[in-house]
C-alpha cells in the first residue's frame, strides 16, 4: 500500500508541474475547448468495445485510486479462492475404495443367487447389514463430494463476478507512463488465469467421481429391491412346508460338508464384526471409556463406604451384587444401553452383548434366584451356547434338523424344571420366573412341532429366539436390580453420618419412583429382541408407522395419531420430570437447609410449573398442534370452566399466589382450622399436611389462603410454653412460686425470654397458677413440657405441697336392719361373696356347733 500511495504522489507531482508551466506560459488565452476530457480515455484502452465504461469526468488520480483499490480487492479474492482451492478432494482413499464397494455390491448379489437354494431370513439380514455397511461408506464419500461440489460452485460464482469485470478488459495505453501499474494488472491477471484453470481441474475431478459414487448408489438401490424381494418371497414360503416330514425319507439338499459351511459363515460373520468396529469405532472408544469409568466410580464408592462409614457393615449387608462382584454388576448395567445405543448392528454383534450379558448374570444368579435356579442356568448354559453359535450360521444347513430338535426338548424339560420349582414357592422374584418358563415352553414346543413337520427355518428361528429371549430376559430383570442397587450405593456415599439409618428408607421411595421406568425399559428391549430375532419388526415397524403417521379427518381438522402419542409422551416425560425434581428438592431441603430461607419449600412449586408448562408448548410443537387452535377450544370453554372449575382453579391461583408469597414452606409447622401438623408438599391443587398422629391431611390450597394459618415456624421455630398448676388453698403461695420458678431454671428452657410464674386464678378447690416459658424448637416442646411437669410433681411432693382433686361426701339417710360393719384391712376382699365363702371353710365355726350338737349354718 506504501508503495502505490508514493507512485501516486509521484505522478500527481509530475501532473502538477506540467499543469503550472501551461498556465505559466498561456496565462491570458482561454482555456481550450476540451477541457472535461475523459480522464479513463486518455489513460486505458480496452480490449472490448462492449465493455466499454461509460464516459466521465474523473480526474486521472481518481479513476488510478479506484483501478487500484480494486485491483486489491480482487488480489485478496483471488488470493482467499487459490487457498480454497488448494484444499483439494481427498481422492486417494476414493480411488481404492469406490471400486471396492461396486465389486462387493456385484458379490453380494451374485452370492444371494447362488444361494437361493439355501436363503432364511438370517442370511437376508446379514446381506442387508452388508448392504447397509457399503451403503454408508458410499454415502459418507457422497456427502464429502457433496460439500467441494457446493465450495466450487461457490467459488465458480465468485470467480465469474471477479472475471466479468471491466478491469481486466484494460490496458494502460502508455505502458512507460507507470510501468509499476502495468506490472501489478499483468500480475493480477496471471494470477486470474491460474484460478481459473485450478477450478476446472478441480471440476472436472470432482465430477468424475460424482459419477463413480451415484453409479455405486444406483447399484445399491437395485441392490436393496433384489433383497426386498427376496425377502418378501421367504415371507410367502415362512410357514410352507420345506422339506421332509419327521418320519418320511430325506429329500432336503446336502451341503458338501457342515463344518465347511460353519466356517465359511464363521468368515464372513468375523468380516462383519470387523467392518462394524471399523464403521462405528468412535462409538466402541465411547463405551468402552464409560464402562471403565462406572467401574471405577462404583469401586471407589465401595471402598469410601467400608473404610469412612460408622455402618458399612449394615450397609453391606444390604448389597447383594456389589460387594462380591463388582465388575460383572456394572457390566450388566451398561450392556442393556449398549443395544440402544449402537444403531444397526449386525446378527453377531447383538449375539456377542447377549453372551456378555449371559456370563455376567451367571455370577448373580444365586444371589438373586436361589441355588436350584443356579444349578438349572448352568447344566442348560453349553446347549444355549451351542444353539446361539448355529443361530449365526448364515445359510439354512438342514443337517442341523435333528440337532434343532433335541435342543427343542432339552429346553421344554428346561421350563417344566423351573415350572415345577416357583410353583412351590410363593414369591415376587419367582412369579416372574413362573411367567419366563411358561414362554420357553409354549415357544420351543412350537419350535418343535415346526421341525417335525417340515418347516425347518420357522423351527430353528423360533427355537434360538425363545432361548436366547429366556437368557436375556433374566439379564434384563437382574439389570433392573443392580441399577436400583447402584443408586442405593451413591445415596449412602453421598449421605453424612447422622443420617445413615434413614438413607436406606429415602432409597425405599427413591425405588418406587424409578423402579416403573427401569422395568418399562427392560421389557420395552426385550420385547423389540423377540420381534426382531423374529424377523418380523421392519413389518411391524412399518405396519405402526402407517397408522400412526396416516392422515385423519375430523371435521375440518386434520391429524395424526403419531403427533396425539408423541404429544402424551412429552406430557409423560414432563410430568415424571416434574414430580421428581420436586422430590429431589424436597429431601435436599430436609437434609440440608439450615434455616427456613435456605429451603426451596413452596417455590418447589413454580418449579414443578415451569416443567409442566415448558413440556406441554414442546409437545404442542413437536405434535405440529397449532396453538391459534387450542386458544379458540380454551376462549369457548373459558365460560363452562368458570363455572364448573371454578373450585379448581381457585385452588391452582391460591397455589401460585403461596409459593410467591411463601407464607408456608414445606417442613413448617402449621395449624388450619382443627388440622394441625407439618407441611409436607405444597401441589398444584391442594398441600398435605402430616398431622402429629402420623396421619395426612390434604387441604385445598383456596384454605390456606381463605382460612386462618397460624404457622409457628414462619419467623423462627421458637415456641412458648404455657402450663396451668393447681395447689390447695392450705399451700404456702410463695413457697409454690419459689419452687415454680426453680424448676423452670433447667438446661432446656429458654433464658430469654425469661420464664414467668402468674398466680392465676382462685378456683372452687385449687389456687392456679400460670407458668409461661419458651424452647428453642418446635421438634422438643412436648418432651420439655412432660419433663418441667413430671419435675414440678417431684418437687410438690418433696414440700408438702397438695395438688387438690375432686372430693364427695356421701351421706345415707337409712341403713338397712340387716346391714352389718366389717372392718377391713388394707387390701382385704370384703365382698359378700368372699365373707360366706370364708364362714363356710371356718374350722373354728364347725368346732363350735359340733360341741353345740346344733348344725353347723349355711
Amino acid at each position: 500500500m506504501k508503495y502505490y500511495l508514493l507512485v501516486l504522489l509521484i505522478f500527481f507531482s509530475f501532473l502538477h508541474s506540467s499543469i503550472g508551466q501551461e498556465t505559466s506560459t498561456s496565462n491570458s488565452s482561454p482555456p481550450p475547448p476540451n477541457t472535461s476530457i475523459t480522464a479513463i480515455d486518455t489513460l486505458f484502452t480496452f480490449s472490448d468495445t462492449i465493455n466499454t465504461p461509460p464516459k466521465a469526468t474523473k480526474s486521472p488520480g481518481a479513476v488510478l485510486t479506484q483501478m487500484i483499490n480494486k485491483a486489491q480487492r480482487y488480489a485478496y479474492d483471488l488470493s482467499e479462492l487459490s487457498i480454497q482451492l488448494a484444499e483439494s478432494l481427498d481422492t486417494l482413499e476414493m480411488y481404492d475404495r469406490l471400486p471396492y464397494i461396486n465389486q462387493l455390491a456385484s458379490r453380494i448379489k451374485s452370492q444371494t443367487e447362488e444361494d437361493a437354494d439355501y436363503l432364511n431370513h438370517r442370511y437376508l439380514i446379514g446381506m442387508e447389514n452388508l448392504v447397509s455397511t457399503a451403503g454408508d461408506m458410499n454415502n459418507e464419500y457422497q456427502r464429502k463430494i457433496q460439500e467441494r461440489v457446493d465450495n466450487l460452485s461457490q467459488a465458480g460464482e465468485k470467480l465469474h463476478k471477479i472475471k466479468a469485470d471491466s478491469l481486466f478488459q484494460m490496458t494502460l495505453r502508455d505502458t512507460s507512463l507507470i510501468p509499476s501499474i502495468n506490472h501489478e494488472f499483468k500480475l493480477l491477471k496471471e494470477s486470474l488465469r491460474k484460478v481459473d484453470s485450478i477450478y476446472l481441474q478441480q471440476e472436472i475431478l470432482t465430477a468424475r467421481y460424482q459419477a463413480k459414487v451415484s453409479e455405486n448408489a444406483m447399484v445399491f438401490l437395485a441392490l436393496k429391491q433384489y433383497l426386498n424381494q427376496t425377502k418378501k418371497r421367504l415371507d410367502r414360503q415362512y410357514w410352507t412346508k420345506e422339506i421332509n416330514y419327521l418320519w418320511e425319507p430325506i429329500n432336503y439338499p446336502k451341503l458338501a460338508t457342515l463344518s465347511s459351511a460353519t466356517n465359511a459363515s464363521f468368515q464372513l460373520n468375523f468380516n462383519l464384526m470387523k467392518a462394524y468396529v471399523e464403521r462405528t469405532k468412535y462409538t466402541f472408544l465411547i463405551c468402552s471409556i464409560l464402562l471403565i469409568l462406572s467401574y471405577w466410580k462404583i469401586k471407589s464408592t465401595l471402598k469410601i463406604i467400608a473404610s469412612q462409614k460408622e455402618f458399612a457393615t449394615l450397609i453391606f449387608d444390604r448389597v447383594k451384587y456389589f460387594k462380591r462382584h463388582t465388575f460383572s454388576s456394572t457390566l450388566l448395567i451398561l450392556l442393556p444401553i449398549f443395544l440402544i445405543i449402537f444403531q444397526k448392528p449386525p446378527l453377531v454383534f447383538i449375539s456377542l452383548l447377549s453372551l456378555f450379558m449371559v456370563i455376567a448374570s451367571s455370577f448373580l444368579i444365586k444371589e438373586q434366584f436361589g441355588a436350584y435356579f443356579n444349578k438349572l442356568w448352568f447344566a442348560f448354559l453349553l446347549p444355549y451356547l451351542i444353539l446361539a453359535i448355529s443361530g449365526l450360521n448364515w445359510k439354512a444347513m438342514y443337517q442341523e434338523r435333528w440337532f434343532i430338535l433335541l435342543s427343542s426338548l432339552i429346553f421344554i424339560g428346561m421350563g417344566i424344571l423351573l415350572l415345577k420349582y416357583v410353583m412351590k414357592i410363593k414369591d415376587k422374584h419367582h412369579n416372574f420366573l413362573k411367567y419366563l418358563a411358561i414362554f420357553l415352553i409354549l415357544i420351543e414346543t412350537f419350535a418343535l412341532f415346526s421341525n417335525m413337520f417340515g418347516r425347518f427355518n420357522l423351527s430353528k428361528t423360533y427355537a434360538v429366539t425363545g432361548v436366547v429371549l429366556f437368557y436375556r430376559a433374566i439379564g434384563l430383570y437382574l439389570f433392573v436390580n443392580v441399577f436400583l442397587e447402584a443408586i442405593y450405593l451413591f445415596i449412602e456415599h453421598s449421605k453424612k453420618e447422622s443420617d445413615v439409618f434413614t438413607s436406606y428408607f429415602d432409597f425405599q421411595d427413591l425405588q418406587k419412583r424409578t423402579k416403573g421406568i427401569l422395568y418399562a425399559f427392560a421389557i420395552t428391549s426385550w420385547i423389540y429382541g423377540v420381534f426382531w430375532h423374529l424377523g418380523f419388526f421392519d413389518e411391524t415397524y412399518a405396519w405402526v408407522s402407517e397408522f400412526l403417521l396416516k392422515d385423519r379427518t375430523l371435521g375440518a381438522t386434520v391429524f395424526q395419531f403419531g403427533s396425539i402419542l408423541l404429544f402424551g409422551i412429552i406430557l409423560y416425560i414432563s410430568t415424571f420430570l416434574a414430580n421428581n425434581i420436586a422430590y429431589f428438592a424436597s429431601v435436599k431441603d430436609q437434609k440440608t437447609a439450615i434455616s427456613r430461607k435456605q429451603r426451596l419449600g413452596s417455590s418447589v412449586l413454580l418449579i414443578r410449573l415451569a416443567v409442566l408448562i415448558i413440556g406441554f408448548f414442546i409437545g404442542m410443537t413437536a405434535a405440529k398442534i397449532p396453538l391459534d387452535k387450542v386458544a379458540i377450544v380454551l376462549g369457548a370453554l373459558s365460560v363452562g370452566i368458570g363455572f364448573g372449575l371454578q373450585t379448581i382453579i381457585n385452588n391452582l391461583v391460591s397455589g401460585i399466589i403461596l409459593a410467591f408469597e411463601r407464607p408456608i414452606q414445606i417442613g413448617d409447622e402449621i395449624q388450619v382450622g382443627m388440622n394441625a401438623g407439618t407441611v409436607k408438599d405444597v401441589g398444584i391443587r391442594a398441600s398435605k399436611i402430616q398431622a402429629y398422629d402420623g396421619s395426612e391431611i390434604v387441604v385445598p390450597n383456596g384454605d390456606l389462603l381463605s382460612q386462618s394459618l397460624i404457622n409457628w415456624t414462619l419467623s423462627d421455630k421458637k415456641r412458648r410454653v404455657e402450663l396451668i398448676i393447681g395447689v390447695g388453698y392450705g399451700s404456702d403461695m410463695k413457697l409454690v412460686k419459689s419452687v415454680l420458678e426453680e424448676v423452670l431454671k433447667g438446661e432446656r428452657i429458654m433464658k430469654a425470654p425469661s420464664p414467668r410464674v402468674y398466680m392465676q386464678t382462685f378456683n372452687e378447690s385449687s389456687v392456679d397458677f400460670r407458668v409461661l416459658f419458651w424452647v428453642e424448637s418446635m421438634d422438643i416442646w412436648v418432651d420439655v413440657r412432660a419433663e418441667v411437669m413430671s419435675t414440678i410433681f417431684e418437687k410438690f411432693a418433696e414440700y408438702s405441697i397438695e395438688i387438690p382433686f375432686p372430693k364427695r361426701d356421701l351421706y345415707l339417710k337409712s341403713i338397712p336392719s340387716n346391714w352389718q360393719e366389717n372392718i377391713s384391712r388394707p387390701g382385704e376382699d370384703i365382698s359378700p361373696e368372699r365373707l360366706d365363702a370364708d364362714q363356710n371353710n371356718d374350722p373354728g365355726d364347725k368346732n363350735k356347733n359340733s360341741s353345740e350338737g346344733k348344725p353347723p349354718e349355711e
